[in-house]
């Protein structure tokens, strides 16, 4: 005998895994959840702003696409609003900001700055966190990020071979510089003039952070294809890899390579990946680039000037880039230095102090201000100890728990911790290529620890569902 409105569902079968028991009103709410991870990953919005004309105001209504399964979750359904055990961590890193920029030379700047965190930081980490609430839909927003980081590999491997890259096909396949000696030298040395290689950059016109988005969604696909249950989704993953792998190379971002290879090392110490797939996965990439893209490998020994810096040898050159990044990144460290406790302000380093600190360096002469070119250091500078402490306990909180969910399901339910192995690594791949660059484009970050987030709490959510329906299944069981 059941109690009168109880339903116990089948062991490791959750109403909303089931498509039969999902009303119009949800597959509308879904639709639009999809929709707009799809056009907010491929920078859509953006491109129709810069190359469509369409209003700044109409292209980020994109988000109001979010409000639809909101209010069904909240309005409908009358869910309370999802606290993520993230989310005290998300007000505390703001609440170092304010600190920051209240003491902060340059109030206007540092009032800038915090807006931009609030707008597409805290008001997105909300909107995603509350919209997306189950493994189901979670793993849907997997499939589409995996599908907008193959959409946008495809278009880049198009162009590649094609060598079409004055056609930047309606702004999602950009070239920044293009005609004005953008790229790397491919030529020899002893060679009497430089041939430039053209550095593709997607939808985003800018080759790194192209790179650092194609990076972070890459993990997805390659957990999908190794460890997925379905042989389709397998292959399916497994294609979509690869052209992610493809428009990566096409960046030729050296920080992302060096990310992708600490990703995949992680993976195989997290024994997510055995060394052996890791391997074989290397040596078709590498079989490719050296078939197909041997500039890469070009591009890739260049790194080799990172010994010149630190070396006494006259004969030894680093490349320019290298040693320009060398004086932003310590310049940025010198001004962390010497406000060391809340930093110069946010955004204010780079306006007030980047020119002044680099110049003092004798490296190179910068004539502009320039930002520093590490997330981590350029945090420091601007928000101290208090805000880069802040940021760490955030995002080291969120790994923490991704891990610890992954290992709690890993023996009861495979797919839920495939679904935090995912993010796990989509995450620390992102703060991976971060050590390269600065927080530009922070609305990729923001959607990556608010999806990260949702997957915490979905988790914990439907544990205790699972543990409550066990108890009145029991009592059930008992009056029966």
């Amino acid at each position: 005998m059941a109690y009168r409105g109880a339903t116990v569902p089948a062991p490791g079968i959750w109403p909303e895994d089931r498509p039969a028991l999902v009303p119009a009103r949800a597959a509308v709410a879904e639709a639009a959840v999809l929709v707009f991870f799809f056009i907010f990953y491929a920078n859509l919005a953006t491109v129709l702003t810069r190359f469509h004309g369409v209003p700044q105001i109409i292209a980020s209504g994109v988000a109001l696409l979010l409000l639809i399964p909101l209010a069904r979750h909240m309005v409908l359904e009358r869910q309370p609003l999802v606290v993520t055990p993230v989310l005290i961590l998300v007000f505390a890193f703001l609440g170092a900001l304010f600190l920051s920029a209240a003491l902060s030379k340059d109030p206007s700047v540092s009032r800038t700055s915090v807006v931009g965190y609030l707008t597409e930081g805290l008001l997105l980490y909300l909107l995603v966190s509350n919209a997306v609430r189950t493994t189901r839909a979670l793993r849907q927003v997997v499939w589409v990020l995996i599908l907008a980081g193959s959409f946008m590999g495809i278009l880049s491997i198009y162009q590649e071979v094609t060598h079409t890259y004055a056609n930047d096909y309606a702004g999602l396949a950009q070239i920044d510089r293009l005609d004005t000696g953008g790229g790397f030298n491919v030529a020899s040395a002893d060679a009497p003039e430089k041939i430039l290689r053209p550095r593709l950059g997607g939808p985003f016109g800018s080759e790194n952070r192209y790179a650092q988005i194609l990076a972070a969604v890459l993990p997805l696909a390659l957990l999908q294809a190794f460890r997925g249950r379905k042989k389709s989704h397998r292959l399916a993953a497994a294609g979509g890899a690869l052209l992610i792998a493809g428009g990566l190379c096409l960046t030729f971002s050296r920080g992302a390579a060096i990310a992708v290879v600490a990703t995949l090392v992680a993976m195989v110490v997290f024994r997510e990946l055995r060394i052996r797939h890791v391997l074989a996965l290397l040596a078709i990439l590498a079989a490719l680039v050296v078939l197909v893209v041997p500039d890469y490998i070009t591009r890739l020994s260049s790194l080799g000037g990172v010994a010149a810096l630190s070396s006494s040898d006259s004969s030894e050159q680093a490349d320019a880039s290298i040693v320009g990044r060398q004086t932003e990144n310590l310049a940025a460290l010198n001004s962390f230095l010497d406000h060391p406790v809340v930093g110069v302000g946010p955004g204010v380093y780079f306006r007030e102090y980047s020119r002044e600190y680099a110049n003092r360096l004798d490296l190179k002469y910068l004539q502009s201000d320039r930002r520093g070119h590490s997330l981590y250091l350029e945090m420091a500078a601007d928000t101290g100890v208090i805000g880069l402490g802040a940021f760490l306990t955030m995002v080291g909180t969120a790994l923490a728990l991704l891990y610890r969910g992954a290992q709690q399901w890993r023996e009861r339910d495979p797919d839920r911790a495939l679904l935090a192995s995912s993010f796990f690594f989509a995450l620390f791949a992102y703060l991976a290529c971060a050590v390269f660059l600065h927080l530009s484009y922070q609305r990729y970050f923001w959607v990556l620890l608010a999806l990260a987030s949702a997957v915490i709490w979905a988790l914990r959510r439907e544990a205790e569902d699972e543990l409550v329906s066990a108890r009145v299944g029991t009592s059930a069981a008992r009056v029966g």
